[in-house]
């Protein structure tokens, strides 16, 4: 059961395996952490308006951009849906959409 579960995760990642979407993950991390680094009013005006659950999702999206980037590939079923782009790509477009629009 499990291995099937690996095969099926391993077979719908493999689009997400190639340099340029490597690329693509990694630019994003490294865009969006420089930003939030140096500009940190794109998340909220103060820290009492800070939405925790937001900074949460957007935290471990960078670290699944970093993670796919790098070019680290976890062996744990519950790891490689976490640290997919399926999960990262979705989250850190629509952040960077509500920034820049």
């Amino acid at each position: 059961m499990i291995q099937q579960l690996n095969h099926f995760i391993d077979v719908i990642h493999r689009p997400f395996k190639s340099v340029l979407t490597r690329f693509v993950s990694i630019l994003l991390g490294l865009g969006l952490s420089g930003l939030l680094l140096v500009n940190p009013n794109h998340i909220a005006d103060s820290a009492a308006t800070l939405d925790h659950g937001c900074l949460t999702l957007l935290m471990m999206a960078l670290s699944a951009s970093f993670v796919h980037g790098l070019g680290f590939y976890p062996i744990f079923w519950a790891w490689k849906l976490l640290f997919s782009p399926y999960f990262s790509w979705p989250v850190l477009f629509t952040f960077t959409a509500f920034i820049f629009v």
